[in-house]
């Protein structure tokens, strides 16, 4: 649940524990990321990237954001669900607007510090500006990207692997790719992965914050959890472990 501040439905922020606006603290905590990112940090260029990328949709009319989820409210049947959505929804709402003062975020702010991220040799923007670039990598690239992930137990890459795949990779892969690179829930298995490894894949994320707000996903799990318990039976939750045990080695 949010740390920082007592979040309320309506969007407003009560004061941090310590006596000071919360807002104040999260203005501060974007310009420091900002900040480093802009001094050529690449890890918080990625950060960055995906903070304006969180931010793409709740800014583009923050007035009437919190109305816009009413199609979302109509369909949840479950009190604590719904809960969850107006939590989510008022914690994003207030993180966005720390975002250059809740400023509508243009997609090259997203793309553009992703590539630059990339070029700074972070792994997981270089699969992410692959994908805005609609790169499609050959079977060789796409072998050699797949060591360079599988090594480099980076979860950010892991995760990006599996969020891309099917944006970057051909669609059918050969020899000691074909495992890695195809099957239903390939991709899945890898974000699985990066979860596992240590990326941000829990209830309060920025991930599962998404996918409730996009996706209707208010369940309160992670992302292991929700993703396992919308699968069909078993036999695709085994294959996803089998999966998911390789990838981390």
């Amino acid at each position: 649940m949010p740390a920082a501040a007592d979040v309320r439905a309506d969007g407003t922020v009560a004061r941090a524990s310590h006596g000071r606006p919360a807002e104040v603290d999260r203005v501060k905590a974007f310009e420091d990321l900002k900040k480093r990112a802009k001094a050529g940090d690449a890890v918080a260029q990625r950060r960055l990237a995906d903070t304006y990328d969180g931010c793409y949709f709740v800014n583009i009319d923050r007035e009437n954001f919190m109305d816009s989820l009413d199609f979302y409210r109509q369909m949840i049947r479950a009190l604590a669900q719904l809960s969850v959505l107006e939590q989510v929804a008022a914690e994003r709402f207030a993180q966005c607007g720390a975002v250059d003062g809740g400023a509508i975020v243009p997609m090259q702010l997203i793309t553009g510090w992703y590539a630059q991220a990339a070029e700074n040799g972070d792994l997981a923007s270089r699969l992410m500006d692959n994908a805005f670039k609609q790169k499609r990598l050959d079977t060789a690239e796409a072998a050699e990207q797949l060591e360079e992930v599988l090594g480099s137990n980076d979860p950010a890459a892991l995760f990006a692997m599996g969020s891309t795949m099917h944006s970057n990779y051909p669609a059918s892969a050969d020899g000691p790719a074909a495992g890695l690179m195809t099957g239903e829930h390939a991709g899945e298995a890898w974000m699985v992965a990066g979860c596992r490894m240590g990326y941000d894949c829990g209830p309060w994320g920025k991930l599962m914050g998404t996918l409730c707000l996009m996706q209707n996903a208010c369940t309160g799990e992670d992302f292991e959890a929700y993703l396992k318990r919308a699968m069909m039976n078993e036999a695709e939750r085994r294959d996803l472990e089998r999966r998911v045990t390789g990838y981390c080695g």
